[in-house]
């Protein structure tokens, strides 16, 4: 299984009005989108997504597989846990051995 590194980046907060004050207004962010629970914002050459989450805050990489059902149980299989998989096109968190939080996006074939 090969994993690609995307250019997109997840932050979650539980205050998204100031993240929005805070990466568009001050670190100056182009906003392409900005919807009540999600941000998107241009932080050349990423994507910045910045996602209201009540119970939890912090930064989620993104790695691209060619198949997720099989990423799934090779990523299981060297340790880490899942944290949230709602399968082809929709979040899917997984938690390395050291802490890192993933969302495993399967790239189009």
């Amino acid at each position: 299984m090969k994993f690609k590194m995307s250019t997109n980046i997840a932050v979650r907060t539980k205050n998204i009005d100031k993240a929005k004050e805070f990466y568009s207004e001050f670190l100056g962010f182009l906003v392409n989108e900005h919807t009540q629970t999600e941000l998107e914002l241009d932080a050349n050459p990423m994507t910045l997504y910045v996602i209201d989450d009540k119970n939890s805050s912090g930064p989620i990489m993104e790695l691209y597989v060619n198949d997720l059902e099989k990423a799934k149980n090779e990523l299981i299989s060297k340790g880490c846990k899942i944290l949230k998989w709602e399968g082809r096109g929709k979040d899917c968190y997984v938690q390395d051995p050291f802490g890192v939080i993933f969302n495993i996006w399967e790239e189009k074939k």
